[in-house]
């Protein structure tokens, strides 16, 4: 379950990670005006802000690993919209959803494993999910704009965000623990023992 909640984090930033398209993309198709390049990260932005006021909702959320899957799928296909839309306001739209799910997300994460991590793991799982949320986004960016000079700007987020949708899907295929996690179960154990789900 643990490893499921930090393997979804990975797929959607690894996978779908946007931000080093945006100048790219905002030249090809708004002429490279800073304003409009300050609106794409503004609209990211504005879109944490709105998950984060939806998080005492989300915190009542008991299937949260569902739930997470489910926040990285709206992730990855916000972001396969982006890479779609030619005009500005279906543009910030797409990447205001993505904030929201984004953000949402993260909290079902860092929720699944504060309560269910046992006391004897907290200090390994703690450091590997700080190393899945500062490293893999700035892979994912590398990622994003490898594919981006191969191929197209516009490419590159549309198959990467449909490529994080799709991995959510695999995800909770081949983890079924993620997707029956119930937190309204779930008692955490100082034992040395992982808690039997």
């Amino acid at each position: 379950m643990l490893y499921g909640a930090l393997l979804a984090d990975v797929n959607a930033t690894l996978l779908a990670m946007p931000f080093a398209l945006f100048p790219a993309i905002n030249a090809e198709r708004f002429g490279g005006s800073p304003r409009t390049l300050g609106l794409f990260t503004a609209s990211v932005a504005v879109g944490g802000i709105l998950g984060s006021g939806l998080s005492g909702p989300v915190g009542r959320v008991t299937r949260q690993g569902r739930a997470m899957l489910i926040a990285g799928a709206i992730w990855g296909l916000s972001l396969a919209g982006f890479g779609m839309a030619h005009a500005l306001v279906p543009t910030l739209v797409f990447l205001l959803v993505a904030g929201v799910a984004d953000v949402s997300s993260v909290v079902l994460r860092s929720t699944i494993i504060q309560v269910g991590t046992p006391d004897a793991y907290r200090g390994r799982i703690s450091a590997a999910e700080f190393v899945v949320g500062a490293s893999v986004p700035e892979l994912g960016n590398f990622r994003a704009g490898a594919i981006g000079s191969l191929t197209s700007p516009g490419f590159s987020a549309v198959a990467g965000g449909l490529a994080a949708a799709a991995g959510t899907a695999v995800l909770a295929l081949a983890l079924p623990a993620l997707v029956r996690y119930d937190a309204s179960s779930t008692s955490v154990t100082s034992s040395d023992q992982p808690a039997r789900r």
